[in-house]
């Protein structure tokens, strides 16, 4: 196997990694900080939604998609990162 030929896989590595992480930031976008601040007036946490769920319900069902869009953009960073280090890798070798 020629020398220019693993370089050529791991330029095809880190490009496959930064599509895949631009395909996540595209659904997910990126982490983004919280901002929230002051006191929030609102109903109690037993308090039935037109759904017919409680609000407590809701604000779990809130925390969970926050949680997995947190979750998901930061991945989606790792792999952008990850794929720009295989190409900078590929290109110093």
């Amino acid at each position: 196997m020629r020398r220019g030929s693993n370089l050529d896989y791991r330029k095809a590595l880190g490009l496959l990694l930064n599509i895949a992480g631009v395909i996540l930031v595209f659904f997910y976008g990126f982490p983004q900080p919280t901002h929230e601040e002051g006191i929030k007036l609102g109903l109690s946490e037993g308090t039935r939604m037109p759904d017919g769920r409680t609000v407590a319900e809701q604000d779990e069902d809130v925390r969970k998609t926050r949680a997995k869009y947190l979750c998901m953009s930061r991945l989606a960073l790792g792999l952008i990162i990850l794929g720009f280090v295989f190409q900078l890798w590929a290109t110093w070798k």
